[in-house]
Protein backbone atom coordinates (compact mmCIF):
# COMPACT_ATOMS: atom_id res chain seq x y z
CA UNK A 1 0.00 0.00 0.00
CA UNK A 2 0.98 3.67 -0.38
CA UNK A 3 2.56 5.65 2.42
CA UNK A 4 0.29 6.42 5.34
CA UNK A 5 -0.80 10.01 5.94
CA UNK A 6 -0.39 10.52 9.69
CA UNK A 7 2.82 12.17 11.07
CA UNK A 8 5.63 9.65 11.35
CA UNK A 9 6.51 10.61 14.92
CA UNK A 10 2.95 9.74 15.98
CA UNK A 11 3.99 6.11 16.27
CA UNK A 12 6.37 7.09 19.07
CA UNK A 13 3.62 8.72 21.11
CA UNK A 14 1.15 7.36 23.66
CA UNK A 15 -2.09 5.59 22.87
CA UNK A 16 -4.09 8.61 24.06
CA UNK A 17 -2.19 10.93 21.72
CA UNK A 18 -2.86 8.61 18.80
CA UNK A 19 -6.54 8.44 19.71
CA UNK A 20 -6.80 12.23 20.03
CA UNK A 21 -5.07 12.71 16.68
CA UNK A 22 -7.64 10.62 14.85
CA UNK A 23 -10.61 12.02 16.79
CA UNK A 24 -9.60 15.53 15.71
CA UNK A 25 -9.30 14.48 12.07
CA UNK A 26 -11.91 15.93 9.70
CA UNK A 27 -12.23 15.25 5.99
CA UNK A 28 -13.37 17.97 3.60
CA UNK A 29 -15.59 15.67 1.54
CA UNK A 30 -17.80 16.99 -1.32
CA UNK A 31 -21.16 17.15 0.47
CA UNK A 32 -19.64 18.91 3.47
CA UNK A 33 -17.84 21.48 1.33
CA UNK A 34 -20.89 22.10 -0.84
CA UNK A 35 -22.98 22.81 2.26
CA UNK A 36 -20.19 25.03 3.63
CA UNK A 37 -20.00 27.10 0.43
CA UNK A 38 -23.79 27.24 0.29
CA UNK A 39 -23.82 28.66 3.81
CA UNK A 40 -21.21 31.30 3.02
CA UNK A 41 -23.09 32.40 -0.09
CA UNK A 42 -26.46 32.61 1.64
CA UNK A 43 -25.31 34.23 4.87
CA UNK A 44 -23.53 36.93 2.85
CA UNK A 45 -26.82 38.08 1.30
CA UNK A 46 -29.18 37.17 4.13
CA UNK A 47 -31.17 39.83 5.94
CA UNK A 48 -29.79 40.66 9.37
CA UNK A 49 -32.83 39.08 11.01
CA UNK A 50 -32.87 36.02 8.71
CA UNK A 51 -33.34 32.44 9.90
CA UNK A 52 -31.50 29.70 8.01
CA UNK A 53 -32.09 25.95 8.34
CA UNK A 54 -29.25 23.46 7.83
CA UNK A 55 -30.64 19.94 7.97
CA UNK A 56 -29.85 16.34 7.11
CA UNK A 57 -30.07 12.81 8.48
CA UNK A 58 -28.67 11.89 11.88
CA UNK A 59 -24.92 11.35 11.75
CA UNK A 60 -24.37 13.02 8.38
CA UNK A 61 -21.85 15.55 9.74
CA UNK A 62 -23.90 18.63 10.70
CA UNK A 63 -21.91 19.15 13.89
CA UNK A 64 -18.69 18.97 11.84
CA UNK A 65 -20.08 21.65 9.54
CA UNK A 66 -21.04 23.70 12.61
CA UNK A 67 -17.48 23.49 13.95
CA UNK A 68 -15.91 24.30 10.59
CA UNK A 69 -18.03 27.43 10.14
CA UNK A 70 -17.27 28.53 13.69
CA UNK A 71 -13.52 27.99 13.36
CA UNK A 72 -13.21 29.57 9.90
CA UNK A 73 -15.16 32.70 10.80
CA UNK A 74 -13.12 33.09 13.99
CA UNK A 75 -9.88 32.93 11.99
CA UNK A 76 -11.16 35.17 9.20
CA UNK A 77 -12.15 38.00 11.54
CA UNK A 78 -9.37 37.60 14.11
CA UNK A 79 -7.79 40.97 13.25
CA UNK A 80 -11.11 42.80 13.64
CA UNK A 81 -11.75 41.08 16.98
CA UNK A 82 -8.32 42.10 18.24
CA UNK A 83 -9.03 45.70 17.26
CA UNK A 84 -12.56 45.72 18.68
CA UNK A 85 -12.62 43.77 21.94
CA UNK A 86 -16.41 43.83 22.03
CA UNK A 87 -16.84 42.24 18.60
CA UNK A 88 -17.33 38.47 18.22
CA UNK A 89 -17.41 37.30 14.60
CA UNK A 90 -19.69 34.32 15.17
CA UNK A 91 -21.42 32.72 18.15
CA UNK A 92 -22.66 29.19 18.60
CA UNK A 93 -24.26 26.97 21.21
CA UNK A 94 -26.16 23.70 21.43
CA UNK A 95 -29.85 23.31 22.10
CA UNK A 96 -29.71 20.72 24.85
CA UNK A 97 -32.33 17.97 24.79
CA UNK A 98 -35.04 18.57 27.42
CA UNK A 99 -35.28 16.18 30.36
CA UNK A 100 -39.05 16.50 30.75
CA UNK A 101 -40.13 17.01 27.15
CA UNK A 102 -40.27 20.80 27.51
CA UNK A 103 -37.41 22.83 26.04
CA UNK A 104 -35.65 24.90 28.72
CA UNK A 105 -35.29 28.43 27.33
CA UNK A 106 -33.69 29.74 30.51
CA UNK A 107 -30.90 27.19 30.19
CA UNK A 108 -30.54 28.09 26.51
CA UNK A 109 -30.19 31.80 27.32
CA UNK A 110 -27.56 31.09 29.96
CA UNK A 111 -25.55 28.89 27.57
CA UNK A 112 -25.85 31.59 24.91
CA UNK A 113 -24.61 34.28 27.29
CA UNK A 114 -21.64 32.07 28.15
CA UNK A 115 -20.84 31.71 24.44
CA UNK A 116 -21.09 35.50 24.11
CA UNK A 117 -18.53 35.95 26.92
CA UNK A 118 -21.11 37.87 28.90
CA UNK A 119 -19.89 38.77 32.43
CA UNK A 120 -21.86 38.30 35.66
CA UNK A 121 -24.37 35.91 34.13
CA UNK A 122 -25.67 34.76 37.51
CA UNK A 123 -26.49 38.33 38.48
CA UNK A 124 -28.92 39.09 35.65
CA UNK A 125 -32.26 40.42 36.95
CA UNK A 126 -35.34 42.08 35.57
CA UNK A 127 -36.03 45.66 36.58
CA UNK A 128 -39.28 47.49 37.14
CA UNK A 129 -39.79 51.24 37.37
CA UNK A 130 -41.81 52.31 40.44
CA UNK A 131 -42.44 55.61 42.15
CA UNK A 132 -39.50 54.75 44.39
CA UNK A 133 -37.22 54.30 41.41
CA UNK A 134 -35.80 51.31 39.56
CA UNK A 135 -36.46 48.09 41.47
CA UNK A 136 -34.82 44.73 40.59
CA UNK A 137 -37.15 41.76 40.39
CA UNK A 138 -36.57 38.00 40.28
CA UNK A 139 -34.01 36.23 38.09
CA UNK A 140 -36.56 34.95 35.61
CA UNK A 141 -35.84 33.70 32.12
CA UNK A 142 -36.97 37.08 30.81
CA UNK A 143 -33.97 38.70 32.48
CA UNK A 144 -31.64 36.25 30.76
CA UNK A 145 -33.38 36.73 27.45
CA UNK A 146 -33.03 40.51 27.65
CA UNK A 147 -29.36 40.07 28.55
CA UNK A 148 -28.89 37.82 25.51
CA UNK A 149 -30.57 40.34 23.21
CA UNK A 150 -28.35 43.14 24.50
CA UNK A 151 -25.23 41.00 24.25
CA UNK A 152 -26.00 40.13 20.62
CA UNK A 153 -26.57 43.79 19.79
CA UNK A 154 -23.28 44.73 21.46
CA UNK A 155 -21.17 41.84 20.13
CA UNK A 156 -22.47 42.23 16.55
CA UNK A 157 -21.80 38.63 15.36
CA UNK A 158 -22.32 37.75 11.69
CA UNK A 159 -24.50 34.82 12.75
CA UNK A 160 -25.73 32.91 15.77
CA UNK A 161 -25.46 29.12 15.30
CA UNK A 162 -27.67 26.62 17.14
CA UNK A 163 -26.60 22.98 16.94
CA UNK A 164 -29.06 20.13 17.58
CA UNK A 165 -31.90 22.58 16.95
CA UNK A 166 -34.41 19.75 16.58
CA UNK A 167 -34.51 19.65 20.39
CA UNK A 168 -36.33 23.00 20.35
CA UNK A 169 -39.17 21.40 18.40
CA UNK A 170 -39.62 18.59 20.91
CA UNK A 171 -42.23 20.26 23.02
CA UNK A 172 -45.69 19.88 21.60
CA UNK A 173 -47.66 20.43 18.47
CA UNK A 174 -49.61 23.26 16.97
CA UNK A 175 -49.61 26.52 18.89
CA UNK A 176 -46.79 25.53 21.26
CA UNK A 177 -44.49 24.67 18.38
CA UNK A 178 -45.33 27.96 16.69
CA UNK A 179 -44.45 29.75 19.94
CA UNK A 180 -41.01 28.17 19.84
CA UNK A 181 -40.47 29.47 16.33
CA UNK A 182 -41.78 32.91 17.26
CA UNK A 183 -39.21 33.09 20.06
CA UNK A 184 -36.36 32.48 17.64
CA UNK A 185 -37.78 34.95 15.12
CA UNK A 186 -38.10 37.56 17.84
CA UNK A 187 -34.50 37.07 18.99
CA UNK A 188 -33.26 37.48 15.44
CA UNK A 189 -35.46 40.51 14.82
CA UNK A 190 -34.53 42.40 17.98
CA UNK A 191 -30.80 41.65 17.77
CA UNK A 192 -30.63 42.01 13.96
CA UNK A 193 -28.42 38.90 13.87
CA UNK A 194 -29.12 35.96 11.50
CA UNK A 195 -29.91 32.71 13.35
CA UNK A 196 -28.76 29.43 11.81
CA UNK A 197 -30.46 26.25 13.00
CA UNK A 198 -28.56 22.97 12.53
CA UNK A 199 -30.59 19.81 12.99
CA UNK A 200 -32.09 16.62 11.71
CA UNK A 201 -35.04 16.62 9.35
CA UNK A 202 -37.22 17.34 12.40
CA UNK A 203 -36.45 21.06 12.08
CA UNK A 204 -38.41 21.10 8.83
CA UNK A 205 -41.43 21.39 11.13
CA UNK A 206 -40.44 25.02 11.58
CA UNK A 207 -40.48 25.72 7.86
CA UNK A 208 -44.24 25.50 7.46
CA UNK A 209 -44.92 27.63 10.53
CA UNK A 210 -43.52 30.83 9.08
CA UNK A 211 -43.92 32.88 5.93
CA UNK A 212 -40.27 33.74 6.32
CA UNK A 213 -39.07 30.17 6.46
CA UNK A 214 -41.31 29.03 3.63
CA UNK A 215 -38.83 30.72 1.27
CA UNK A 216 -36.82 27.59 0.83
CA UNK A 217 -33.98 29.42 -0.88
CA UNK A 218 -32.50 29.85 2.60
CA UNK A 219 -32.51 26.11 3.29
CA UNK A 220 -29.25 24.16 3.20
CA UNK A 221 -29.52 20.39 2.83
CA UNK A 222 -26.55 18.27 3.91
CA UNK A 223 -27.42 14.85 2.46
CA UNK A 224 -25.89 11.42 2.94
CA UNK A 225 -24.07 9.66 0.13
CA UNK A 226 -26.25 7.37 -1.96
CA UNK A 227 -24.86 4.04 -3.15
CA UNK A 228 -26.85 4.12 -6.40
CA UNK A 229 -25.15 7.35 -7.54
CA UNK A 230 -21.66 6.85 -8.98
CA UNK A 231 -20.25 10.17 -7.75
CA UNK A 232 -21.61 9.52 -4.27
CA UNK A 233 -20.08 6.04 -4.17
CA UNK A 234 -16.71 7.43 -5.19
CA UNK A 235 -16.89 10.23 -2.62
CA UNK A 236 -17.77 7.79 0.17
CA UNK A 237 -14.94 5.47 -0.83
CA UNK A 238 -12.50 8.40 -0.84
CA UNK A 239 -13.51 9.31 2.72
CA UNK A 240 -13.07 5.71 3.81
CA UNK A 241 -9.65 5.60 2.09
CA UNK A 242 -8.62 8.79 3.92
CA UNK A 243 -9.66 7.36 7.28
CA UNK A 244 -7.70 4.20 6.46
CA UNK A 245 -4.59 6.24 5.65
CA UNK A 246 -4.78 8.21 8.91
CA UNK A 247 -5.25 5.29 11.31
CA UNK A 248 -2.08 5.31 13.45
CA UNK A 249 -0.83 1.73 13.11
CA UNK A 250 2.40 0.24 11.82
CA UNK A 251 0.45 -1.77 9.27
CA UNK A 252 -2.21 -0.01 7.23
CA UNK A 253 -5.53 -1.88 7.49
CA UNK A 254 -7.30 -2.95 4.32
CA UNK A 255 -10.70 -1.32 4.72
CA UNK A 256 -11.42 0.08 1.28
CA UNK A 257 -11.91 -3.46 0.00
CA UNK A 258 -14.88 -3.71 2.39
CA UNK A 259 -16.48 -0.38 1.55
CA UNK A 260 -19.96 -1.93 1.17
CA UNK A 261 -19.79 -3.12 4.77
CA UNK A 262 -18.88 0.33 6.04
CA UNK A 263 -21.49 1.97 3.83
CA UNK A 264 -24.24 -0.34 5.06
CA UNK A 265 -23.57 0.21 8.76
CA UNK A 266 -23.13 3.98 8.41
CA UNK A 267 -26.13 4.43 6.05
CA UNK A 268 -23.82 6.50 3.83
CA UNK A 269 -23.31 9.14 6.55
CA UNK A 270 -19.71 10.24 7.15
CA UNK A 271 -20.47 11.33 10.72
CA UNK A 272 -21.76 7.87 11.60
CA UNK A 273 -18.67 6.26 10.11
CA UNK A 274 -16.29 8.65 11.89
CA UNK A 275 -17.87 7.99 15.29
CA UNK A 276 -17.66 4.26 14.58
CA UNK A 277 -13.95 4.56 13.75
CA UNK A 278 -13.31 6.66 16.85
CA UNK A 279 -14.86 4.05 19.15
CA UNK A 280 -13.06 1.17 17.46
CA UNK A 281 -9.69 2.91 17.65
CA UNK A 282 -10.17 4.01 21.26
CA UNK A 283 -11.09 0.50 22.39
CA UNK A 284 -8.36 -1.23 20.38
CA UNK A 285 -5.47 0.99 21.48
CA UNK A 286 -6.67 1.20 25.08
CA UNK A 287 -6.68 -2.58 25.19
CA UNK A 288 -3.37 -3.04 23.34
CA UNK A 289 -1.29 0.08 22.64
CA UNK A 290 1.12 -2.02 20.53
CA UNK A 291 -1.60 -3.39 18.27
CA UNK A 292 -0.23 -3.58 14.71
CA UNK A 293 -3.41 -2.95 12.71
CA UNK A 294 -7.21 -3.17 12.65
CA UNK A 295 -9.38 -5.79 11.01
CA UNK A 296 -13.06 -6.05 10.22
CA UNK A 297 -13.46 -8.06 13.42
CA UNK A 298 -12.41 -4.99 15.42
CA UNK A 299 -15.08 -2.87 13.75
CA UNK A 300 -17.80 -5.46 14.20
CA UNK A 301 -17.71 -4.84 17.97
CA UNK A 302 -19.08 -1.32 17.49
CA UNK A 303 -21.15 -1.57 14.31
CA UNK A 304 -24.73 -0.35 14.33
CA UNK A 305 -27.22 -3.20 14.53
CA UNK A 306 -29.13 -4.06 11.38
CA UNK A 307 -32.35 -3.08 13.14
CA UNK A 308 -30.94 0.37 13.87
CA UNK A 309 -29.56 0.64 10.34
CA UNK A 310 -32.93 -0.23 8.83
CA UNK A 311 -34.71 2.37 10.95
CA UNK A 312 -32.19 5.07 10.01
CA UNK A 313 -32.38 4.11 6.34
CA UNK A 314 -36.20 4.28 6.37
CA UNK A 315 -36.16 7.72 8.01
CA UNK A 316 -33.47 9.05 5.66
CA UNK A 317 -35.08 7.85 2.43
CA UNK A 318 -38.53 9.04 3.48
CA UNK A 319 -37.30 12.55 4.31
CA UNK A 320 -35.11 12.72 1.21
CA UNK A 321 -38.20 12.13 -0.91
CA UNK A 322 -40.09 14.74 1.09
CA UNK A 323 -37.35 17.34 0.53
CA UNK A 324 -37.10 16.46 -3.17
CA UNK A 325 -40.87 16.75 -3.66
CA UNK A 326 -40.97 20.03 -1.72
CA UNK A 327 -38.17 21.54 -3.77
CA UNK A 328 -39.77 20.44 -7.04
CA UNK A 329 -43.11 22.03 -6.11
CA UNK A 330 -41.40 25.22 -4.94
CA UNK A 331 -39.42 25.51 -8.18
CA UNK A 332 -42.57 24.87 -10.22
CA UNK A 333 -44.44 27.55 -8.28
CA UNK A 334 -41.52 29.94 -8.78
CA UNK A 335 -41.41 29.31 -12.56
CA UNK A 336 -45.16 29.86 -12.89
CA UNK A 337 -44.93 33.09 -10.88
CA UNK A 338 -42.16 34.40 -13.11
CA UNK A 339 -44.10 33.50 -16.25
CA UNK A 340 -47.06 35.46 -14.90
CA UNK A 341 -44.83 38.45 -14.19
CA UNK A 342 -45.00 38.01 -10.42
CA UNK A 343 -41.86 38.87 -8.44
CA UNK A 344 -40.88 37.13 -5.22
CA UNK A 345 -42.55 39.81 -3.07
CA UNK A 346 -45.52 40.50 -5.38
CA UNK A 347 -48.13 38.96 -3.13
CA UNK A 348 -46.87 40.90 -0.10
CA UNK A 349 -46.95 44.17 -2.09
CA UNK A 350 -50.51 43.54 -3.26
CA UNK A 351 -51.65 42.66 0.24
CA UNK A 352 -49.89 45.67 1.83
CA UNK A 353 -51.24 48.08 -0.81
CA UNK A 354 -54.78 46.83 -0.37
CA UNK A 355 -54.52 47.13 3.41
CA UNK A 356 -53.29 50.72 3.24
CA UNK A 357 -56.14 51.67 0.91
CA UNK A 358 -58.65 50.24 3.35
CA UNK A 359 -57.11 52.13 6.26
CA UNK A 360 -57.23 55.49 4.46
CA UNK A 361 -60.88 55.19 3.45
CA UNK A 362 -63.76 56.70 5.42
CA UNK A 363 -67.14 55.16 6.06
CA UNK A 364 -69.47 56.00 3.20
CA UNK A 365 -66.77 57.62 1.09
CA UNK A 366 -66.09 55.88 -2.20
CA UNK A 367 -62.83 56.29 -4.08
CA UNK A 368 -62.19 55.43 -7.76
CA UNK A 369 -59.54 52.84 -6.90
CA UNK A 370 -61.37 51.23 -4.05
CA UNK A 371 -62.57 48.06 -5.81
CA UNK A 372 -59.64 45.91 -6.97
CA UNK A 373 -61.04 42.83 -8.63
CA UNK A 374 -59.50 39.58 -7.41
CA UNK A 375 -57.38 41.06 -4.62
CA UNK A 376 -59.54 39.81 -1.76
CA UNK A 377 -59.80 36.38 -3.36
CA UNK A 378 -56.03 36.30 -3.89
CA UNK A 379 -55.37 37.34 -0.31
CA UNK A 380 -57.76 34.74 1.10
CA UNK A 381 -56.29 32.02 -1.11
CA UNK A 382 -52.72 32.86 -0.12
CA UNK A 383 -51.80 30.04 2.23
CA UNK A 384 -48.53 28.42 3.12
CA UNK A 385 -47.65 25.37 0.99
CA UNK A 386 -48.32 22.22 2.95
CA UNK A 387 -44.86 20.81 2.06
Amino acid sequence: MDEQLFPKDLMLKSANEKIDYFKNLTVAHPNLMKAYEDFKNKISVADKNEILLIFGPSGVGKSTLFSRIFEDYTKEYLTEMLQDKGFISIVGTEAVAPDDGRFDWKDFYIRSLTALNEPLINYKVNIEVHSKGIVPTDKSKNAYRRAMENALIYRKPHAFLIDEAQHISRIARGKSLRNQMDTIKSLASISMVPFVLFGTYEILKFRNLSDQLIRRGIDIHLPRYKADIADDREAFQNVLWTFQKHLPFNEEPNLIGHWEYFYLHSVGCVGNMKLWFNRTLDYSLSKDMNKKTLTINDFEKFELSLEKVEKMADEATEMEKYVEDSDNEYKLRERISLKLGMGANQSEEISTSHKSLKQRGRVGERKPNRDRIGVDEYKDAKINPSN
